[in-house]
């Protein structure tokens, strides 16, 4: 555990597989930003964050596994936009998919899968919606770009922004609930904001600098696409042969991470997504 304070009032944990699991501490609770993939380390977060006080939010950015398999082991109301909850209502992970995956990346975890549930949001939002914690306070925002249910979360009080996926430090994450307006457009909502301090959903804390680099990363897989689509490569050739770099879901020397099946799935996937994306808008190989 890599716990670390950033702010008065925020704590970021950044080195469990998955997202990176925020505090918000206030003189009235806790507000946690997103929760941890494995199980093991989420009923150890779970420990973690009762020594800072009482949780009275959650708050899912998106509704992927490695966001809100954790919800279960936390306390307090799980707060999301609309779109996480019916998302996971009806199309979470199967019991088999998680036994699988559990089974490679937390196999402690394959025991707990019998008593395990998806605890879905009870509080969620169209447009905008505000958390209050007393001295300090969430300003949540509707804001499609990693997924078409992705949210940006802002504590006005210490300047610091928490973007989900909408904008990773450690690399670029799958597309493929994406739709690549949304993606650009989003990148340009938070730099929108007035931050002193961005936490991604993965990789290290930054400041205002990764969204040029954020950007770039995503400029370039783009323009391998445009290329391809432009030299009459279809959508299955170019989905086969370009890859960008995965610093999400592989292996690092602190973890296990996804079967090689799954990264391959998920990079498909993407590319399929940005080249349907730029067939439809050709426009945005230019962003």
């Amino acid at each position: 555990m890599s716990l670390r304070q950033i702010s008065a009032h925020v704590h970021v944990e950044t080195a469990h597989l998955g997202s990176n699991n925020s505090i918000v501490v206030g003189t009235e609770g806790l507000a946690l930003v997103d929760t941890p993939h494995r199980p093991t380390d989420a009923m150890a977060w779970r420990k973690t964050v009762d020594g800072f006080g009482t949780t009275r939010f959650v708050v899912n950015t998106d509704h992927h596994p490695d966001h809100t398999i954790g919800n279960f082991w936390q306390g307090g109301e799980v707060v999301s936009h609309r779109g996480t909850r019916e998302r996971l209502l009806h199309e979470a992970p199967s019991h088999d998919y998680l036994a699988g995956l559990f089974a490679r990346i937390d196999p402690e975890a394959v025991a707990l899968l019998d008593t395990y549930r998806v605890r879905v949001p009870t509080v969620v939002f169209s447009d905008a919606l505000d958390l209050h914690l007393a001295d300090v306070h969430l300003e949540l925002s509707f804001q499609p770009g990693h997924t078409a249910n992705s949210l940006i979360a802002y504590v006005p009080e210490d300047g610091v922004v928490f973007t989900g996926d909408i904008v990773c430090e450690a690399g670029l994450p799958s597309f493929q609930d994406s739709r690549l307006w949304d993606w650009f457009d989003a990148i340009e909502e938070v730099a929108s904001y007035d931050f002193d301090v961005l936490v991604p959903g993965h990789g290290e804390v930054a400041d205002r600098g990764v969204l040029e680099r954020y950007r770039d990363w995503g400029r370039e897989v783009v323009g391998q696409v445009a290329d391809a689509i432009g030299r009459g490569v279809d959508r299955e050739q170019a989905s086969a042969e370009i890859r960008f770099p995965d610093n999400i879901h592989v292996d690092t020397e602190d973890y296990v991470g996804y079967p090689d099946d799954l990264i391959e799935m998920f990079q498909r996937r993407s590319i399929e997504r940005i080249y349907e994306d730029l067939r439809e808008r050709p426009d945005l190989a230019a962003r």
